[in-house]
């Protein structure tokens, strides 16, 4: 029960801390899909960014109490320069029981529409692209709305602390009263079970409470996240990203385009280079020089491990000595009748090859002259009995 408590709670951390919203991507896909210089395209780019850092705003301001210290109404958003006059009117003017998180990120939308309409993004794809960040920085804020809307229930925690409690109780009792049948022992005994029950006791208390202090990483506490330093940093980095459009050094020939460029490392770290070097773990084995011949030669294929792999082919090949060989068939279903194929075309047939490995058979093979394996042709009736390979069959194939 403590470990499953603890995995929850450390699974809804990280994914809280994965969904507070950085602005950099939504920043960079705007400023390279809303092309222009003029400045209705800037100001576009700016007011996007800054409706998607509102949303964040008005979203922690419900589940952050550090966001929610410094600004504790909307008349503190204007203030901070988040919220001109006419957006609080229009707002405020939405008439809605529930929140009002989405607002901004509508009139973002509106904005990026606007700009299609005017010419500013050249292709259907970047306006795709663009609506896509601006919903995954949206659907961010909607996590972490529900992880605050739905908390772990505070029986878990309590059901885990008193079955902990019970636990170490028991282990006390038991641990008092059992005696070791050696008396020489029965006093270090008495030393070592409670040290060893206070141990666990620290152990495994302690990982309950470092869990507990994992309950609400958007507290106050001084490990809990900084949300106040996010909506900073988030509003400053997109606006300077947006205002850098079109904004690169000029082209020049870098020094990697060198042939003889190597590597460079200060005097201090060079000698740690040789360190984690992508090698294979058999790369330095020689097992031939450079310049060794290596003799290559044909080797057939293992076909009798393929004798049970086309069970529905009505062509098959068995060694000439064996007439008992399982047929092609053997795994169809018993209760089909199956039909003589005498008068077919395609009948079966039994080749026979003289004796000889397969080895010394390749060798003999060239393109002007093919090896002759088989040397007896005989029919082959599918209706025969179901047996056993011969023991004398050297090989068998089915084609």
């Amino acid at each position: 029960m403590l470990a499953f408590f603890v995995s929850i709670i450390v699974e809804r951390w990280r994914t809280t801390f994965s969904n507070m919203g950085w602005i950099e991507n939504c920043a960079l896909t705007v400023n390279a899909i809303i092309i222009s210089k003029c400045e209705e395209a800037r100001l576009l780019r700016r007011n996007i960014i800054r409706y998607l850092i509102l949303a964040q705003i008005l979203t922690f301001r419900d589940i952050s109490i550090r966001v929610r210290r410094r600004f504790p109404n909307i008349d503190s958003i204007l203030k901070a320069g988040f919220l001109t006059e006419e957006e609080m009117d229009q707002l405020e003017n939405v008439d809605l029981a529930y929140n009002k998180y989405w607002v901004p990120v509508n009139w973002a939308i509106v904005l990026a529409n606007k700009a299609n309409a005017n010419g500013y993004v050249l292709s259907a794809p970047g306006m795709i692209s663009l609506i896509q960040e601006i919903k995954t920085f949206r659907s961010g804020l909607a996590t972490l709305c529900n992880y605050d809307w739905v908390p772990i229930p505070i029986a878990y925690p309590q059901v885990v602390f008193f079955a902990v409690r019970i636990y170490f109780l028991f282990c006390l009792v038991t641990r008092q009263y059992t005696r070791v049948p050696n008396k020489a022992f029965e006093s270090v005994q008495l030393f070592i079970r409670p040290f060893i029950t206070i141990i666990e006791f620290i152990c495994i208390v302690g990982w309950m409470k470092v869990a507990e202090a994992l309950l609400n990483p958007l507290g106050e506490d001084d490990d809990d996240f900084e949300s106040n330093f996010l909506i900073d940093k988030n509003i400053f980095t997109g606006m300077k990203i947006v205002d850098e459009f079109d904004e690169a050094p000029s082209l020049f020939e870098d020094h990697f385009s060198d042939p003889g460029a190597v590597p460079i490392y200060s005097a201090d770290s060079q000698k740690y280079h040789p360190h984690g070097v992508l090698v294979g773990s058999v790369s330095n084995v020689t097992l031939a020089q450079f310049d060794e011949k290596i003799t290559m030669v044909p080797v057939a294929p293992d076909i009798s491990s393929q004798e049970h792999q086309r069970p529905s082919l009505r062509r098959r090949f068995k060694s000439g000595s064996s007439q008992n060989c399982s047929r092609a068939g053997s795994l169809r279903n018993s209760q089909i009748r199956r039909q003589n194929s005498e008068g077919e075309n395609n009948d079966g047939y039994e080749l026979d090859y003289d004796p000889g490995t397969i080895a010394n058979k390749l060798n003999e093979l060239s393109p002007t002259r093919p090896g002759k394996f088989f040397t007896n042709l005989t029919k082959v009736d599918e209706n025969e009995e179901e047996s056993p390979p011969s023991s004398t069959a050297s090989a068998v194939s089915r084609v």
